[in-house]
């Protein structure tokens, strides 16, 4: 099974995970032992296909390396049935004569002599393997001109941070400690009584943009005959930016890149919670909820990684807790606690071995972060047609200047996941 196909396997088990529990959750029931099997079941499953996965990409990487052929010609031996079928599709099969099959397999059988005894036995037919003048010359090939993408993850930052468009590195200002009031005695006889002060106080962070992009090169001859090629190329250099760019906004360090949310955001308390961390499960979402100032609820969302928003649907079941704590949206969309979910692969899960805590966030992403797009929001793309003319090849680039900073780090709330 290729790469692609486990992919493929990989996505249909989520999805059928994903329906499973949205059916327990809205009919108000567990799920019962044959579905509780099934569903252990499939997340083995994807356990190995992530492992073989990575076996394959590891083979991949070898094969490249070394130069070793990825595949090789083989003959079935259908001798048994004394049929061969030369030419015609399985309903209008067109089958060789016995004493030609025969011959043929006598060849083969030659050893030593076989290359000589095969160059006397094919000479004898015309056929579309071989030489050209025997017929290889008048088969056609083509390809279909279509071009199927591998399927981008899930990126969502860029839809929840705001985004502006900048000309120069700029400072954003934003209150770093709110104006506090008092109370005032009065001012009379017995004496003067002034009102407190305490002001309000500001920082601000630069904004600046960093190069983001990726190069492919590309023959002439392939971008001339290939048509659906060089919009393929376009295409899947924006694609690889949207997900490097969803890296960086999740995870980025914030020096000479841009800075992720991981990290950046107000850490929720409660009675479950302990220094911003706490075991997967309602009480701990509750209290993140909790934490959030009202003011923000407004535009308030939550982020998750889909593996882990499963995790939690799956231990809710488990409990037979039967609230409406998730609920599903006509386009499939998830609510949780009536709030929208958004969901990012680059969000980490927990596991236990070895040890990675996840993360859950939930507040205004608009308010608690700030993307800038140098010149505007579009990814550029460049055709360079000279740099390489000499090989004949063409180079296409992909790039877009992006920085994003942390404004408002109350707006939102990150509860670790640790258990």
């Amino acid at each position: 099974m290729s790469t692609k196909a486990l992919n493929k396997r990989k996505a249909e088990i989520l999805n059928q995970q994903e329906l499973m529990l949205k059916r327990a959750v809205e009919s108000k029931i567990q799920l019962s032992e044959t579905e509780h099997e099934q569903f252990k079941n499939f997340t083995k499953e994807l356990d190995d296909i992530n492992e073989n996965i990575t076996r394959f990409e590891a083979i991949a990487k070898g094969k490249l390396e070394v130069g070793t052929p990825s595949s090789s010609a083989v003959i079935t031996d259908n001798s048994a049935t004394r049929k061969f079928r030369a030419m015609g599709d399985y309903r209008n099969p067109t089958f060789l004569n016995s004493d030609y099959a025969q011959g043929f397999w006598k060849a083969l059988s030659q050893g030593p002599n076989a290359r000589t005894a095969m160059d006397q036995f094919y000479n004898a037919s015309l056929g579309e393997l071989g030489s050209t003048a025997a017929g290889g010359a008048l088969v056609p090939i083509e390809t279909d001109p279509s071009i199927p993408n591998l399927a981008i993850v899930e990126c969502s930052a860029r839809g929840l941070s705001r985004v502006i468009t900048t000309e120069m590195d700029i400072n954003v200002p934003y209150q770093a400690a709110k104006t506090v009031a008092a109370v005032k005695a009065e001012s009379n006889s017995g004496g003067q009584n002034s009102f407190a002060e305490n002001d309000p106080t500001f920082a601000t962070t630069k904004l600046s943009a960093y190069m983001i992009g990726g190069k492919v090169t590309a023959s002439w001859e392939l971008l001339q005959d290939a048509k659906a090629a060089s919009q393929f190329i376009s295409a899947d250099l924006a694609r690889a930016i949207t997900v490097e760019e969803e890296y960086l906004f999740i995870n980025g360090s914030g020096s000479s890149q841009p800075q992720g949310y991981l990290g950046n955001a107000a850490t929720p308390t409660g009675t479950h919670i302990t220094a911003g961390a706490g075991t997967l499960g309602i009480n701990p979402i509750l209290e993140t909820m909790g934490s959030l100032n009202r003011a923000y609820y407004k535009n308030a969302s939550w982020l998750w990684n889909r593996q882990e928003a499963v995790r939690l649907l799956e231990a809710q079941l488990a409990a037979s807790q039967y609230q409406t704590y998730f609920t599903f949206n006509p386009d499939g969309s998830w609510r949780l606690l009536g709030f929208q979910m958004e969901f990012s692969t680059e969000i980490p899960t927990y596991s236990a071995s070895p040890v990675t805590t996840g993360a859950v966030f939930f507040g205004d992403f608009n308010s608690f972060a700030v993307i800038g797009d140098r010149g505007d929001s579009n990814i550029k793309v460049k055709v360079l047609d000279q740099v390489n003319a000499v090989q004949g090849q063409t180079v296409i680039l992909g790039y877009r200047r992006v920085d994003q900073r942390i404004v408002l780090q109350e707006a939102v709330q990150q509860l670790t996941i640790n258990g």
